[in-house]
């Protein structure tokens, strides 16, 4: 399990450093977000997608639920958007996984500072959130920019034992 989460950390601290978040790399097909949305429900995460959420949400995790929700009616039918929304959701769901955030103590200042200084946009939408939220997404926003098969490594690190049936830690 050390040897799980270590890799897993090493792929966000590589990101850190090397992905630059002004131009994420996104799923450029349906069947990419068929692909992946296919993961997270054989995981036991419910996917859904609604066309009445509130004009400012995008999507969501609801923990308890174990749902991920995707809000079509404020999204452009664009798969590289609803790549965006549904990469940065997974990353909640992983977060949920681990039982905590994804990231060590030492590292989440360097990837605030990141995305402060690569993407004042995402940045500021920190702002509508309370504090404590902030780690949580600064961390998703960290995993919305990282290329599919990279988004995809790093939930079979942190969900994979949900793939196999046995349950998270």
């Amino acid at each position: 399990m050390v040897r799980v989460r270590a890799l897993g950390l090493a792929l966000l601290l590589g990101l850190l450093v090397e992905v630059p978040i002004g131009a994420p790399a996104r799923a450029k097909t349906w069947e990419r977000i068929g692909s992946y949305a296919a993961v997270l429900r054989r995981a036991g995460t419910k996917t859904l997608v609604a066309r009445d959420c509130p004009q400012t949400l995008l999507g969501a995790f609801h923990s308890v639920r174990n749902a991920l929700l995707i809000c079509a009616n404020n999204l452009a039918n664009d798969p590289a958007e609803i790549w965006g929304v549904l990469a940065h959701e997974s990353a909640h769901v992983m977060q949920h996984c681990r039982g905590g955030p994804l990231l060590v103590d030492g590292q989440i200042d360097r990837a605030i500072a990141r995305v402060r200084e690569h993407s004042p946009r995402l940045f500021k939408e920190l702002s509508m959130y309370h504090s404590s939220q902030h780690r949580d997404e600064v961390e998703a926003r960290l995993v919305q920019t990282l290329p599919p098969d990279q988004v995809e490594a790093l939930f079979q690190r942190f969900c994979g034992k949900r793939l196999s049936g046995v349950p998270s830690d």
